[in-house]
């Protein structure tokens, strides 16, 4: 009786003992890695709160319409309210990747449009215009009206003849130079002031190779594309217009010439 009453109380004591082993003490302990990690897991997804600053996913290029990127030129192209077959836009902009350019349409109407195109950075490029006029005379008056005072005169005292890259004619005063010369239906014309780092001959050299090989748009029933520097080599405004009949296109801006000439060879 004594033996089964000492095996009775034993096994009470040896559970007590057993367990006791495990007591929280001696339990392995959660590291605060491990307790964050439990508690971000403990998190709905309702209650993970969005990001206030979103990245915009990249653009995506459009092999028909690189500039500005993608949807955007077709939303440019879409918004204008001018005949879809007299609107002439920029393909591309010479050194700019394409999702780096915006356009931002300025006036709109159905027979004229204005867009500036400027970097994401705010950086401008160029401005783009179109006009229509009520006929041919009128759309004409205005390239002649522009022409004025681009032409140098052959017959003027101190007039050069230039026939090395473009032929033309030349005249350099103090602080002034002015270049005047003919391609089919283009009047080009470079002028300057106080710009005595300008190397005339070689803007002019440069102007000549691009259009020996990139004729300016034959569409054009006249055109003009003014250069002028003003102090220095670094500050250049290009002005170039055409008539394509009754409509007037214009493409002004600081480009370098021969990027300007690229421009204007890209739209369409």
């Amino acid at each position: 009786m004594k033996k089964l009453l000492l095996w009775v109380l034993s096994g009470p004591l040896l559970a007590s003992a057993v367990l006791g082993c495990t007591s929280e003490k001696d339990a392995p302990q959660t590291s605060d890695a491990e307790e964050l990690a439990g508690q971000q897991e403990e998190l709905s997804k309702d209650d993970v709160e969005e990001d206030p600053f979103p990245q915009p996913e990249p653009q995506r290029e459009n092999s028909f319409s690189p500039t500005p990127a993608g949807q955007e030129a077709e939303r440019i192209r879409g918004e204008l309210l001018m005949n879809s077959a007299q609107i002439r836009l920029p393909a591309r902009f010479p050194d700019q990747q394409a999702r780096y350019v915006q356009g931002s349409v300025a006036s709109n109407n159905s027979t004229t449009y204005s867009i500036q195109y400027h970097t994401n950075s705010g950086k401008p490029l160029a401005h783009v215009t179109a006009a229509q006029y009520l006929d041919l005379e009128e759309a004409s008056r205005e390239i002649e009206t522009f022409r004025e005072g681009k032409n140098v005169d052959p017959a003027r005292p101190g007039v050069k003849a230039l026939q090395d890259g473009l032929s033309g004619h030349a005249q350099e005063g103090v602080d002034q130079y002015h270049y005047s010369g003919k391609q089919g239906p283009w009047l080009v014309s470079l002028s300057s002031s106080s710009s005595d780092n300008l190397n005339h001959t070689e803007v002019l050299r440069q102007i000549a190779e691009y259009l020996k090989h990139h004729p300016l748009p034959d569409s054009a029933e006249q055109g003009v594309v003014d250069i002028y520097y003003a102090p220095s080599r670094d500050d250049v405004t290009v002005d170039i217009r055409w008539r394509e009949g009754k409509t007037v296109y214009a493409v002004r801006g600081s480009l370098p010439p021969v990027e300007a000439l690229q421009l204007v060879n890209s739209m369409k």
